[in-house]
């Protein structure tokens, strides 16, 4: 993956998946997307999804772990969002 694809997908998956998360962390997520700063989105938004049980399609999460892995962020709440299918 390319950085500019990494940017690319970052957007779209969060301006995907933020509506989807509670008002607790949509607000941080979508400033730090805003601003660019995948670093703190990415985590966050991946946090959330697993702290707050939300089910999300298999095509999505695997857009998520290619993005998390691309920074070499850990899986570890990844691998507790559950799928629809």
């Amino acid at each position: 993956m390319e950085v500019n694809d990494f940017y690319w997908y970052s957007r779209q998956i969060t301006d995907q998946l933020a509506p989807k998360i509670s008002p607790n962390h949509r607000p941080f997520v979508m400033a730090a997307a805003g601003a660019g700063a995948w670093d703190l989105a990415l985590p966050e938004l991946v946090g959330a999804l697993a702290e707050e049980d939300v089910v999300i399609t298999t095509a999505e999460k695997d857009a998520l772990r290619e993005l998390m892995e691309f920074r070499r962020e850990p899986l570890t709440y990844l691998e507790q969002i559950r799928t629809s299918d």
